[in-house]
């Protein structure tokens, strides 16, 4: 799907690993994306948040990443993010239809889209009208 750039990483829910989890950086500009954040789909992960909800729980990011959402520890486990991605604070996770996206501050999201930008794909400015 364009704008959105997939990530080695492996996803956790509760201890247990989860094998369809998938992890982008979802440039915005792309695919109704207003902002650059990062997505996680997978189904088990819909019955931790609904879409259209949202929680802000504090992180310290790092290569193996956990975050509590509503009693359960999703754990990101990913050297490429660790190497974008520097924050000690908190955390947007929203709940969508394919899992859950993860909103930032104004320097992740610059590292982000540096990142996107050194690979050839650049946000995109939006016209909201």
């Amino acid at each position: 799907m364009p704008g959105k750039i997939k990530i080695p990483g492996t996803v956790f829910l509760d201890g247990n690993e989860l094998e369809d989890a998938l992890i982008y950086i979802h440039v915005k500009g792309y695919s109704r994306a207003r902002v650059t954040h990062i997505d996680i789909e997978s189904r088990a992960l819909k019955s931790v948040i609904r879409p259209r909800h949202s929680s802000y729980p504090e992180v310290n990011w790092s290569l193996s990443t956990s975050i509590d959402v509503n009693g359960h520890e999703i754990v990101i486990v990913s050297e490429r993010l660790a190497e974008i991605i520097h924050l000690n604070g908190n955390l947007y996770v929203g709940g969508k239809g394919k899992g859950i996206f993860l909103g930032f501050h104004r320097e992740q999201i610059s590292e982000m889209e540096k990142f996107a930008s050194k690979i050839g794909i650049k946000p995109k400015k939006l016209n909201l009208k």
